[in-house]
């Protein structure tokens, strides 16, 4: 496997697992145990004493395993309660709805096998629960697209996303090398070196149409793998939730002058002028002086339209 498997998750793996093996190995030995296993008895005597604590929903005596191993022979008295089925409460069922709806949006479309499955299942257990809608927690992210880019991460290897700019209001074809996935206010964002634009940027997950591996510059080193915030200073003219929102800061206090950064000059450019007179961009000046122009710009094109 590309990632070694921890010790704790190794050990839940055989919890999970020694359950149903005593239940057909009553009275089986210690060490025999341990050996089927491949693990020593004290770690074995350990895995036991944690089983003890385990159950069916109650948790008192009555419903925790009767585990007998001090004899050196191990067995579960309540083997035949633990083993039949139990019913679901509401809310068992709710998490397992939308535990399958998340699943599901994570398959690819080619698995259309497991997604026969998933869907049957999910009838089945909204049928049992009686809501008469789909729950979903899947965001508007392809499955697909998540995953390319996790193996794209995980491999050091390129992607060709198909990404819908929303500063620029177009669909554009992208070289990239994905360098990280965050989440900022709801979303999550891709920070990758763009091969088209020569520099640093940032994507918004969910407006990625389509990710493609591809072979990516030998120039590219890991050592250029960091990236640059460019830092601006603005100032509040204005008290205003939506430059509160969009610059995500505490509040807008008129008066307040705030340090902040980004990865996209657009982003910059087109933030201010969508605040209006809310705002005034201090830093940088290359910055200011194109909202400057762009403002000019426009001012004199509704000069030149005859109403």
């Amino acid at each position: 496997m590309s990632k070694e498997i921890s010790a704790p998750l190794l050990r839940t793996a055989r919890l999970l697992d020694l359950v149903p093996y005593l239940n057909t190995h009553q009275g089986i030995e210690l060490k025999e145990l341990a050996q089927h296993f491949e693990v020593t008895p004290a770690q074995m005597r350990a895995d036991l004493t944690t089983l003890w604590m385990c159950g069916l929903p109650g948790y008192t005596h009555l419903e925790l395993m009767n585990l007998d191993f001090e004899s050196g022979f191990v067995s579960i008295g309540n083997a035949s309660t633990l083993s039949k089925p139990r019913a679901i409460t509401f809310q068992e069922c709710v998490a397992l709805l939308l535990g399958l709806d998340l699943i599901t949006s994570l398959l690819p479309e080619n698995r259309q096998d497991l997604l026969t499955v998933a869907e049957s299942l999910r009838q089945r257990l909204t049928k049992i629960l009686d809501v008469p809608i789909k729950l979903s927690v899947v965001s508007p992210t392809k499955g697909a697209i998540s995953l390319a880019i996790a193996d794209a991460i995980g491999s050091n290897s390129g992607l060709q996303i198909r990404y819908h700019s929303m500063y620029k209001d177009q669909v554009s074809e992208r070289s990239v090398m994905p360098l990280e996935i965050y989440e900022s206010n709801g979303h999550h964002y891709l920070r990758a070196y763009c091969f088209t634009s020569l520099d640093y940027r940032e994507f918004r997950v969910d407006r990625i149409d389509e990710a493609l591996p591809t072979s990516v510059s030998s120039d590219f080193q890991s050592s250029n793998r960091t990236t640059e915030k460019i830092a601006f200073a603005l100032k509040i003219l204005e008290s205003s939730r939506n430059v509160t929102e969009r610059f995500a800061i505490a509040q807008s206090t008129v008066g307040t002058s705030l340090e902040l950064s980004s990865f996209s000059r657009q982003w910059i450019e087109r933030s201010v002028m969508a605040s209006g007179r809310s705002v005034e961009l201090v830093t940088p000046v290359d910055i200011r002086v194109e909202i400057a122009t762009k403002a000019h710009a426009l001012l004199k094109r509704y000069k030149e339209v005859n109403f």
